[in-house]
């Protein structure tokens, strides 16, 4: 049977009893239907997984017993910065899950000129505590112990400027002559994934300026969603996950 994992931003140490409340001790109690004696994998962020048994179970209180922690091996050694555009709501939660699933350390939203989805300032809050929560749920299900970085939407060339200029750069575009095929594994990445009405040349040119290369992801045109899990699946296969498997 496998162990339920439940992310909380407490802090955590190991031998000690300590309390899920509201929401998350209702979510163990009501729908893992969790009680006393189960055992449970509480995580931060830190990087470690703190296995634990539930020691009380109440409406509204889950104390749980932690054991020594554990260090997570299911990190890739590729650090991996998506770069993608807004989109509309379950289609941008499905990016988030697909891509921390996929071991990116940083996701970076932006806007283009093809990007029509208007998120007034006062929402930005809202959505990026939503967002992180949808993070949270991918780390939970997939077993990593680290979060993804999540920066906030920014224009689309900010976004060229934050990257790292010692970072492999790629944009995704149907346009491009060729695949990527390296020749050796890199250490880091950073990939731009364009929305679904596609690059304006204009920003696949000024991409290219600021050291990106132009890949193709096959012959036929990917929407947003498929492109992301394509791309990210891709790049860990040549550079991370392939080699940290073997």
């Amino acid at each position: 049977m496998r162990i339920s994992r439940i992310f909380t931003a407490a802090e955590l140490r190991a031998e000690t009893v300590i309390e899920l409340n509201d929401g998350i001790a209702k979510y163990v109690r009501d729908v893992l239907r969790l009680t006393v004696g189960h055992s449970i994998i509480v995580f931060n962020g830190d990087g470690n997984d703190y296995p634990g048994e539930l020691v009380d179970v109440q409406k509204k209180t889950v104390r749980v017993q932690l054991q020594q922690a554990q260090t997570s091996d299911t990190e890739s050694a590729l650090q991996l910065h998506l770069l993608q555009p807004l989109c509309a709501g379950d289609k941008f939660d499905l990016c988030l899950q697909k891509a921390t699933e996929l071991g990116v350390t940083q996701i970076t939203p932006f806007i283009s000129s093809r990007v029509n989805v208007n998120l007034p300032a006062n929402r930005l809050e809202k959505k990026m505590a939503h967002w992180q929560g949808v993070i949270q749920s991918a780390c939970e299900q997939s077993g990593r112990a680290k979060l993804p970085q999540l920066n906030q939407p920014i224009p689309f060339q900010q976004a060229l400027l934050n990257c790292p200029t010692d970072n492999l750069k790629l944009i995704a575009s149907p346009t491009a002559n060729r695949v990527h095929s390296p020749t050796r594994p890199v250490p880091s990445i950073s990939c731009l994934i364009g929305p679904e009405g596609g690059f304006s040349p204009d920003e696949v040119t000024l991409a290219e300026q600021h050291g990106f290369q132009s890949i193709k992801m096959g012959p036929r045109i990917l929407r947003l969603e498929t492109a992301v899990i394509s791309l990210l699946s891709l790049l860990q296969a040549q550079h991370g996950d392939l080699n940290h498997c073997i």
